[in-house]
């Protein structure tokens, strides 16, 4: 009988050996976690990208994933501006009435303001990840 075992032939070159050991908090650990999760990664494997190619997004990125969360942040701009249209309606049905007072009107604009401002920079940060999802 020889001494040769069942498997996978031992790997001769390229072989990891070393370990490297660092401490991060919580917080820190939950971030990286739900990064390697939803890119579909091993821990080590995602590590190693994120180390050795620190000067470029070689990271590939589940195209499918980003595509379903742009669908759904659409969906939501949709119902947000479905939500808007109701108010504007009622405003108006409000006004012919002269039942519309000063006050509702100032706080309204000023809530629309504030979704505006948050819409554009929405849009902003949109249109930077489909530049960095492009390369």
């Amino acid at each position: 009988m020889t001494g040769k075992k069942n498997g996978r032939p031992l790997k001769l070159e390229g072989k990891r050996t070393k370990f490297i050991k660092a401490r991060v908090s919580e917080a820190e650990y939950a971030l990286l976690r739900s990064l390697w999760v939803s890119l579909g990664l091993k821990e080590s494997d995602f590590l190693r990208v994120k180390l050795l190619n620190s000067s470029s997004l070689s990271i590939k990125v589940n195209a499918s994933e980003v595509m379903k969360s742009l669908d759904d942040i659409g969906a939501e701009i949709g119902r947000s501006g479905n939500n808007i249209n109701q108010l504007a309606r009622h405003a108006n049905f409000l006004n012919k009435r002269g039942m519309l007072s000063n006050d509702v009107i100032e706080k309204f604009n000023e809530l629309f303001s504030d979704y505006i401002f948050l819409f554009r920079e929405m849009e902003k940060s949109t249109r930077a990840l489909l530049r960095l999802l492009k390369g």
